[in-house]
């Protein structure tokens, strides 16, 4: 939550005038840190008016904060005299009500009182003595009760009072803590935004020696807290002080779940507002009536039921029709086309249809044993579980591990902004530096995490640009495309890399990948920023952006750790090949950040179910559907066939067609879906070659689905960056952007697959 939200929620309704604008304190340093970056971009001649306006800028921050400061100081002295007078005057009225014995005459279950199950003071009836009863006259007894009751009334006032002025000088507490939080928090603000030092020199000068934040006041104040808890105790709960303090705090967590709910509904409310406010008018979501019934469906469901029946439709028909001559090849093919609708369609979660696959395999009898003949039940499932759960999944694993832990402890974020600290304030130099750091960072903590990441890391510049200005979606594309090309760079940048990687026998290693994968990407970002340039034109419209701060925090040893851990983990994957006879699989080298990071408490429970479950679920889906198109022979069918249409092509040639084949299945449906169902095929492919090249092709098949990048729709980073919206809820970029820049980029990596990434992988005997 961030702290403007914190101080609202927190803060006592009634007094919220009085705490420290921390909006508006905020506002005049962006809006100072804006008239820094205009004055970067205006003439020589207008620098000493400039400088003036920024000089002006930061008086008025100054003044600003002077004046939170004497508001506090106002507001607390005001309060603080009119609650100690209170309690003195209650004192005062609880010595005379219980005059003699140090308010212990009225012990916790007096015959007058008591407290009921919810801790509140209830009229306990007094039953005078039989005796006493018939020698009394009714006058007497009218004049003893009315009496009673004034007392009881009294004490109830009194405890009431107490009651609320504990709430009271407790809030005014919290009160204290918070306003001191607010102007160490916009102190910081300033210096991190401004390059100052102001914090150190105001906090501690103005601050920290105004009466309000003196520890000797905070001393008083809260000696005055435990003055009430003691009165308490002494006159209602037998001088018993902590059960005193349980009974209070039950009201004071009453008031504050109260204040908090009755704040945070005002909070959303204006929320509503603001974004209400920037939202175009849409029409009323669209619907569909079902026959015979009053009753409607919602378009988005009632396409999915479509859709979903479409499939099952064909899934139907492809089981009745003979294509193979083969029942298991028949079978397997139906179940083929089922996934690969579903999953292009998304009739249903992607993930959700993989659950689905390995049921159908096993019902279907898909799976054959070496010898042609169907396994039977329980072998299918044995082998379909066993292909579901991998080495390659178990590194899918390691991967979001080390993506997790270099993200909670920043170290991604401090490497980034380093890194962008030094790209200076020119436009050009900005984004190349922006788009190198996405693509690096997809290397380890996946093109789904970077991009959110990099947005964060550029709204300093954001917040600074005019209205209109085109370096805002200039940036944000260069930021989408790097992810995507990013994507391709290494074993655990994507999911379809883990799909590749499946089907590629030896395994290639690290060190072959990025032999293959660096060259074409980082050829990728310079034509993608060539692109991007040549369109946008940045610095014709913002000759200078404003400066990116590196992080100022001190590098921990557990960074420092999980640095070593990562670098050993990532070492061992490269040398994978020379330590085979001694792992087996890299698999088993994704255990060791697994272990480690989570048996030394670097992550927890909570970063485990934060891991992207449902890709993984997707994969093995996948996988499981791979095994049984191989295992029936359909795989070796199809592959048989489409070798006599290109077994008279040169290598290069069929994998430029399976490049652009998948290019655009993976630009109009997903990455990982096209990795899932032409993968295999292009294996097998590969190996009914007259010369066999199925890790030649496999590899380029595998780096051709991280190409598609044309549309709002192709990948995460696209839907990310489409969804980005300026400070009056437009947003910064269009679908003709995606068009005019992701289609062009998207083909040149392309041919750069084919081209130099077939000479590269030739050239290691692939």
């Amino acid at each position: 939550m961030k702290f403007s939200h914190s101080l609202q929620f927190n803060a006592v309704p009634d007094w919220i005038d009085s705490y420290v604008a921390y909006d508006q304190l905020k506002k005049i340093i962006f809006q100072i840190e804006k008239e820094k970056v205009d004055n970067l971009n205006q003439s020589v001649t207008d620098q000493e008016k400039a400088s003036s306006i920024i000089t002006h800028g930061e008086d008025k921050f100054m003044s600003q904060l002077d004046l939170q400061l004497e508001k506090v100081f106002t507001f607390y002295s005001e309060k603080e005299s009119e609650l100690y007078n209170q309690l003195d005057e209650l004192a005062r009225a609880l010595t005379e009500a219980l005059p003699t014995q140090n308010f212990h005459d009225v012990p916790y279950n007096s015959p007058l009182t008591e407290l009921d199950s919810t801790h509140n003071l209830a009229v306990k009836e007094v039953v005078p003595d039989k005796e006493l009863r018939r020698k009394m006259s009714v006058e007497s007894r009218f004049s003893t009760e009315s009496h009673h009751d004034r007392y009881v009334e009294q004490l109830v006032d009194l405890r009431t009072q107490l009651i609320s002025l504990y709430v009271s000088l407790s809030e005014l507490d919290s009160y204290v803590e918070l306003n001191r939080m607010a102007f160490d928090k916009i102190l910081k603000k300033h210096d991190k935004v401004l390059d100052g030092n102001l914090r150190s020199q105001y906090l501690k000068k103005m601050v920290l020696d105004s009466r309000p934040f003196m520890p000797q006041t905070t001393q008083v104040l809260r000696s005055q807290i435990e003055r009430v808890e003691r009165l308490y105790a002494d006159a209602f709960c037998n001088g018993q002080v902590t059960i005193a303090v349980r009974q209070m705090k039950t009201h004071l967590r009453d008031q504050i779940a109260y204040d908090r709910n009755t704040v945070w509904k005002d909070m959303v409310s204006q929320e509503r507002k603001v974004l209400d406010a920037h939202v175009k008018p849409s029409k009323p979501s669209k619907s569909y009536p079902i026959p015979f019934t009053q009753h409607r469906v919602p378009a988005e469901l009632a396409h999915s039921i479509m859709f979903f029946l479409l499939s099952v439709v064909l899934f139907a028909i492809f089981l009745n029709v003979n294509i193979f001559n083969d029942t298991q090849e028949n079978y397997c093919f139906a179940l083929l086309i089922f996934a690969a609708v579903m999953w292009a369609t998304e009739a249903i979660p992607l993930y959700a249809t993989s659950l689905l696959i390995p049921f159908l395999i096993v019902l279907l009898g898909i799976m054959c044993n070496a010898d042609g003949t169907p396994m039977t039940a329980k072998a299918a499932s044995k082998s379909v579980f066993s292909s579901m759960f991998s080495g390659t999944i178990m590194m899918l694993l390691g991967g979001f591990a080390l993506a997790a832990a270099l993200s909670k402890y920043g170290i991604a974020k401090a490497f980034a902004t380093h890194v962008l600290s030094r790209a200076g304030t020119r436009p050009r130099w900005v984004l190349l530096s922006i788009m190198i750091v996405a693509a690096f960072l997809c290397m380890w903590i996946s093109n789904v995490a970077t991009p959110v990441l990099c947005f964060s890391l550029i709204d300093p510049i954001l917040r600074t640009l005019p209205n209109g200005s085109t370096v805002a979606p200039c940036l944000l594309l260069g930021i989408a495309l790097a992810s995507c090309i990013g994507g391709m760079t290494s074993p655990i940048s994507s999911p379809q890399n883990i799909v590749t990687l499946q089907y590629m026998n030896p395994n290639p290693g690290w060190g072959i990948w990025f032999g293959v994968a660096l060259p074409i990407s980082i050829i990728s970002i310079f034509i993608c920023w060539g692109l991007l340039l040549l369109i946008y034109r940045p610095d014709r419209t913002v000759p200078h952006l404003n400066k990116i701060k590196a992080t100022r925090s001190k590098f921990t040893w557990t960074q420092a750790f999980i640095m070593l851990i990562t670098i050993l983990t990532i070492a061992l994957w490269c040398a994978e090949s020379t330590l085979e006879s001694h792992i087996g699989d890299t698999g088993i080298i994704a255990t060791i950040p697994l272990f480690v990071f989570f048996g030394t408490g670097i992550l927890n429970k909570n970063d485990l179910n934060a891991f992207l479950w449902s890709v993984v679920v997707l994969a093995q889906g996948g996988m499981a559907l791979g095994n049984a198109v191989t295992s029936s022979g359909l795989l070796q069918d199809i592959a048989l066939r489409i070798k006599d249409g290109v077994q008279n092509l040169q290598p290069i040639a069929i994998l430029a067609i399976f490049a652009f084949l998948l290019l655009v299945f993976s630009t109009f449906v997903s990455h990982t879906v096209a990795a899932l169902i032409i993968v295999p095929i292009v294996q097998q492919v590969g190996k009914n070659l007259p010369v066999p090249h199925p890790n030649l092709l496999v590899m380029g098949a595998g780096l051709a689905c991280s190409a598609g990048m044309g549309l709002p729709v192709s990948g995460y980073p696209n839907m990310s960056a489409i969804m980005m919206e300026d400070q009056t809820g437009k947003p910064y970029l269009k679908a003709k952007d995606f068009l005019i820049v992701g289609i062009p980029v998207s083909v040149a990596v392309t041919i750069l697959i084919f081209t130099l990434g077939y000479g590269i992988m030739s050239a290691v005997g692939y």
